[in-house]
């Protein structure tokens, strides 16, 4: 099916006018988000491919000091971040914000199909899983213990982070305190030119 001159001329501009390059510029972006939010979707299919559930446990509000779990179950997936450092992320939302970013990347052998499992320890670290079934049909969570080696070296090193205080350099103090005086220069000598 050919598509005639007669049915585009009421989208390409003619004469200048303004009503037809707004058409254009409307019908244009229209198509640009439509292609935007396609090429979207599309690109979070192919990186989300795992299913995740985190078990994480927090202290209860009403006064009894017993902990109770909350599970937030997901998409997960690998992303190379601009350094070319692998994450695994899992997306328990619709919201950007309503993701948990993994440095260390789940063990394949723990997993469960294309489902991996995780568990709270303390209060950002989280440990993967393994499940194991009763002959009750229970499940039974225990975490790796690969991961809690991992998770404990990098408390630590969190922790000695936080001691550390990032010093300014000798270059950034230099060009702080020239900045200074030509601000202050060009305050003198805005008032002695109203003087």
């Amino acid at each position: 099916m050919a598509i005639g001159l007669d049915s585009l001329s009421g989208i390409i501009p003619t004469n200048f006018s303004f009503s037809s390059y707004t058409s254009i510029l409307l019908w244009g972006g229209i198509i640009a988000i439509v292609v935007g939010f396609a090429a979207y979707f599309i690109h979070m299919k192919l990186k989300y491919v795992y299913f995740a559930e985190v078990f994480r446990r927090r202290q209860d509000e009403f006064g009894n000091n017993l902990p109770t779990a909350s599970i937030l179950s997901g998409k997960a997936g690998y992303f190379t971040k601009k350094g070319g450092k692998n994450v695994f992320k899992i997306k328990y939302g619709k919201a950007p914000w309503q993701k948990i970013e993994l440095s260390k990347l789940p063990d394949p052998k723990y997993m469960i199909g294309n489902k991996v499992v995780y568990l709270q320890l303390n209060k950002d670290n989280l440990v993967q899983a393994k499940v194991g079934v009763d002959w009750l049909g229970e499940y039974n969570l225990q975490p790796v213990e690969d991961d809690l080696k991992y998770g404990a070296q990098l408390d630590i090193t969190e922790k000695s982070m936080i001691l550390e205080q990032k010093k300014l350099s000798s270059v950034t103090v230099g060009i702080i305190v020239m900045g200074l005086i030509i601000i202050t220069g060009i305050i003198v000598f805005y008032f002695l030119g109203k003087a």
